[in-house]
């Protein structure tokens, strides 16, 4: 099991890779392997979780570490690194993370496979770096915004320490709530400005956790 919440100490690194629906399972099983030889037996590793999209076309390996320093000497050991290791696929998207802000405040996700979790995703990709600051401005407004929003059980807002990216993690009820918000989102103008400053790569599709690790 993983934990996610604002004051948890741990970083979070989001290795996103874009697949298709007929290699989407060779990938989740070659990660897996990955975790279970490599990931988890490096010095600082807490936690991780596998999530596929339910179209098909999306997996995301949610990683938490202890600090940057343990994450930095683990992404610059090209022996054991991720993308010399999955091979056959596109590179992922990767980069580390702090959460930036939770709904509720106090909220605490605990993520677990098999229990039928639903998922979201909203990917942004800032335009330049040095706004990020800024999106996070209008970010903190969406949030306050889509509180209480039926179906949304709880929420975390991620930014990358490099402000190249910022990714909303949610948790919801069912998927037809949360096709109901996207048709009449509640946070529709601070989304606005949100994408004039980042490309919002947000997907209607949900995701499933379909593996979890803990440190040996």
């Amino acid at each position: 099991m993983l934990s996610i919440f604002k004051n948890n100490q741990v970083l979070a690194e989001l290795d996103i890779f874009v697949t298709q629906p007929d290699q989407q399972w060779l990938l989740i099983d070659s990660l897996i392997a990955y975790t279970e030889n490599i990931l988890k037996k490096q010095p600082g590793y807490t936690a991780s979780v596998i999530h596929r999209s339910f179209d098909g076309l999306r997996v995301i390996n949610y990683v938490q570490w202890q600090q940057q320093a343990d994450y930095d000497a683990y992404i610059n050991n090209r022996d054991i690194a991720l993308v010399t290791q999955i091979t056959g696929f596109l590179a992922p998207d990767s980069h580390l993370y702090e959460i930036f802000m939770s709904e509720p405040a106090d909220s605490q996700m605990q993520i677990t496979a098999g229990k039928g979790q639903l998922i979201n995703f909203g990917i942004f990709k800032l335009k330049d770096p040095a706004h990020q600051p800024r999106f996070l401005e209008f970010t903190a407004k969406a949030i306050q915004q889509i509180s209480g929003q039926s179906g949304l059980m709880t929420t975390h807002f991620h930014r990358s320490l490099d402000g190249a990216r910022a990714i909303n993690y949610g948790l919801w009820s069912s998927q037809q709530e949360y096709a109901k918000m996207n048709a009449n989102p509640p946070m529709a103008e601070p989304l606005m400005q949100m994408r004039l400053l980042a490309n919002n790569e947000f997907q209607m599709s949900l995701y499933e956790v379909v593996f979890t690790a803990t440190a040996v």
